[in-house]
Formats: structure tokens, sequence, C-alpha cells
């Protein structure tokens, strides 16, 4: 059974508001790599209805749950985690505890944002989520574009 609890999921990240990008998953202190830094609920979509979920607003919001093509619907922070291929976070679909993990690939440093690779060729990625692609860092930062952008 998982243990990690919303305080725990807490002391370890929080939404922050970005003005260009929008909402981000920040690390509120150091996350050390291997850590589960979240253990999110999910509502699993069945294959019948995934074709349709990406006719919806909330079809931008799934992620893959199962090798038989399901989808599910992660009901907490890490649905706001953002798209980089630079990722410092890895997903694992929990089925016993129907949960979404997602444990640090490496270790997070506070205030750093928390992104993942959407797995989306460029043109699905600027045509469905509205992300264009990131001109070539020069910096330590991680290039990154929320799409969840709020109006």
């Amino acid at each position: 059974m998982n243990t990690t609890t919303l305080h725990e999921a807490y002391d370890l990240v929080a939404v922050t508001v970005d003005p260009v990008k929008g909402r981000c998953v920040v690390a509120v202190r150091p996350i050390a790599q291997g850590t589960r830094i979240l253990a999110d609920p999910v509502i699993v979509v069945p294959t019948a209805e995934s074709d349709l979920m990406n006719k919806t607003l909330l079809g931008r919001y799934v992620f893959e749950w199962s090798d038989e093509k399901e989808l599910c619907v992660v009901l907490g922070m890490g649905s706001l985690i953002n798209h980089a291929p630079a990722e410092n976070v890895e997903l694992d679909s929990n089925f016993d505890d129907r949960t979404m993990d997602f444990y640090a690939l490496c270790d997070i440093a506070a205030g750093e944002e928390l992104v993942y690779d959407y797995g989306h060729d460029a043109d699905e990625l600027e045509s469905y989520y509205g992300i264009t692609p990131a001109p070539l860092a020069t910096s330590a930062s991680i290039p990154v574009r929320h799409s969840h952008v709020e109006s």
C-alpha cells in the first residue's frame, strides 16, 4: 500500500505561477535522485473511451496508464508538471494503489521546476498542447513552456 501522504508531498513540492508559462510544480527543498515525489490518485479511462479524450480539453491532461491503451486522469499536482525534453522526473503507473507515481531521475534543487518529456513529436506538441520548440539553452536552466497556460 502506498504510504506517501499529502502532507509529505507538500513538504517536497508546490505549485507556483509563472507569468509566461502559467502553473509550474517546483521543489520546495532539495529532492534526492530516486525519491518518490508524488503518488497521485487516478481515474482510469477505459480503452473504449480513450480516443474520445483527444476531443476534449481534459485530453491535454491525461496520462498513459497501461499497455492496453488505457488512459488516466491524475488527481493531483502531477497533472501540472510541465513538458521538457530534459526531464528530471519519471512516471510510473502504480496498478496496486491506483496512483501515478512520480520519481526524481536526478537530484533536484530547491526552486527547480519538475518537468518530464510528454513523449510527442514537435508538431504534436505545438498543434495539440501549444508548446513551441524552445531555443537552445545557453544557461543551466531547463527550457520549458507550460501547456496549461491560464487565460
